[in-house]
């Protein structure tokens, strides 16, 4: 599973169109429109891993996608397939948010009501 991380990332990196193969089908839509954002930025860019977390079966990896133009924060999921290839199963660009959990309706509310008591306290 690393090796196919890594493998993406510099295929990100190189701006090279291969970098799809990571990808399965459900999630392509998402993927590309993440890297419609990525492929705008001027080159070089770096592609910085942040994170790795499992969850179940899958695993979730944050990567940073720096260049001259900006940055990007992406989330993939990672899924093993029957024949023990890792493939993204699911993309979310955060970059636009203050946490990947912003916006999640019911957090968001939970969150204000919480800051309304404690201003009530």
């Amino acid at each position: 599973m690393h090796e196919a991380i890594a493998a993406h990332a510099k295929a990100l990196a190189a701006g090279d169109a291969s970098s799809e193969k990571f990808v399965l089908p459900r999630a392509i839509e998402a993927y590309r429109k993440a890297d419609a954002k990525i492929a705008r930025m001027p080159k070089p860019i770096e592609v910085e891993p942040l994170a790795l977390a499992k969850i179940g079966a899958q695993y979730i990896s944050k990567l940073k996608i720096e260049g001259a133009g900006g940055k990007r924060r992406v989330l993939y999921r990672w899924r093993r397939e029957a024949d023990g290839r890792w493939l993204i199963a699911e993309v979310e660009d955060i970059s636009e948010k203050r946490s990947p959990w912003s916006d999640i309706p019911d957090l968001v509310a939970a969150a204000a009501e919480k800051r309304a008591e404690a201003r009530n306290a």
